[in-house]
C-alpha cells in the first residue's frame, strides 16, 4: 500500500520517535543493572568479611521459604562465606545476565511490534528461517470482537513466533524490516545470548549448540565452563548497548535524528 507523501513523513516521524524511546529505555535499564551491582558489591563483600575470619563452627539458623510453615536452614559461618563467594564471583552476574538478556529481547520484540503497527502489510514479508505469518481462519474472523483486536492478535502471535528462532535469524528479520545494516556488534550479541542459554540450560558448560550459535566469538571449547563474572557481565552490557545503538544509528539515517542522555 502506497501512502501519500505527507502522510508517509508523519508516519515515519512517529515511528522514529517510538523507536528512539524504546532504545533509550533499554539503555537505561541496562545501565541501571550495572549501577545496582556496582553499588551492591562493596556491601556484599563487607558482609562476607564478617564470616571470613570467624572461628565459630556452630550452625546458625536462617529463614528459608516454605509452602506450609515457617522453616529455617542451618549454616556455619564458613558455609556463609562460601555462599557469598559464589554469588559475588559469578552467581549474581549470571542472574543479572539472564535478566538483562530477557529485557533486551523484549526491546527487540517491541521494535518489531512498533514497526508492524505502522506498516502492518509488511507482516507478509518473508525471511529465511522465520515462520510466515499465520492466516486467520473464518472462525477467528467471525469470533473477533473487532478488527483491531484481531489484527493485534495476529501481530502478537507472529512476533512470538519470530523470537522463538535463534538470534541470528530474528536479528536478520528485524534488520530487514527496519532497514538496519548487519553490524559487527550483532555477532557479539549472538555469543552473549548463547552464554545465557548455557547458564540457564547447561550449568554454564560449553556444548555443541553454544559453539554453533557463538561461531568465531566462542569463548572456549567443548565441555569447558564459560566464565560469567563481573568483567564479562560489564562487557556483555556494553555489547547489548552497542547493538541497540547500531539500530538507532540506522533508524536516524532513514527517519531523522533525536537523542537523549540515559
Amino acid at each position: 500500500m502506497q501512502y501519500p507523501f505527507y502522510l508517509e513523513i508523519v508516519m515515519n516521524e512517529a515511528l522514529a520517535k517510538k523507536i528512539y524511546s524504546l532504545q533509550n529505555r533499554i539503555v537505561r535499564e541496562l545501565n541501571d543493572a550495572h549501577i545496582f551491582l556496582e553499588q551492591a558489591q562493596p556491601l556484599l563483600l563487607d558482609a562476607r568479611s564478617r564470616y571470613e575470619g570467624s572461628k565459630s563452627k556452630s550452625d546458625r539458623r536462617y529463614y528459608v521459604p516454605s509452602i506450609d510453615k515457617r522453616k529455617f536452614a542451618r549454616r556455619t559461618d564458613k558455609e556463609l562465606k562460601e555462599i557469598y563467594d559464589r554469588f559475588t564471583s559469578t552467581g549474581l552476574f549470571e542472574s543479572f545476565l539472564v535478566r538483562s538478556l530477557s529485557q533486551f529481547e523484549s526491546f527487540l520484540a517491541d521494535l518489531l511490534i512498533v514497526f508492524l503497527d505502522h506498516y502492518p502489510l509488511r507482516i507478509t514479508e518473508t525471511a529465511q528461517g522465520i515462520p510466515a505469518c499465520l492466516g486467520v481462519s473464518a472462525k477467528d474472523l467471525m469470533a473477533a470482537q473487532n478488527k483491531e483486536a484481531l489484527v493485534r492478535r495476529v501481530l502478537d502471535d507472529h512476533v512470538s513466533n519470530v523470537f522463538r528462532q535463534r538470534p541470528s535469524l530474528y536479528m536478520s528479520y528485524v534488520s530487514k524490516l527496519l532497514s538496519v545494516k548487519d553490524d559487527p556488534s550483532f555477532a557479539d550479541y549472538y555469543e552473549v545470548a548463547a552464554t545465557r542459554d548455557l547458564v540457564v540450560h547447561n550449568s554454564g558448560i560449553i556444548n555443541a549448540l553454544y559453539l554453533e550459535k557463538a561461531g568465531l566469538k566462542a569463548r572456549g571449547v567443548l565441555d569447558e565452563k564459560v566464565a560469567v563474572d563481573e568483567e564479562y557481565f560489564s562487557s556483555a552490557l556494553a555489547k547489548l548497548k552497542k547493538v541497540s545503538g547500531a539500530i538507532k544509528r540506522d533508524v536516524e539515517k532513514k527517519y531523522g535524528v533525536q537523542s537523549e542522555d540515559v
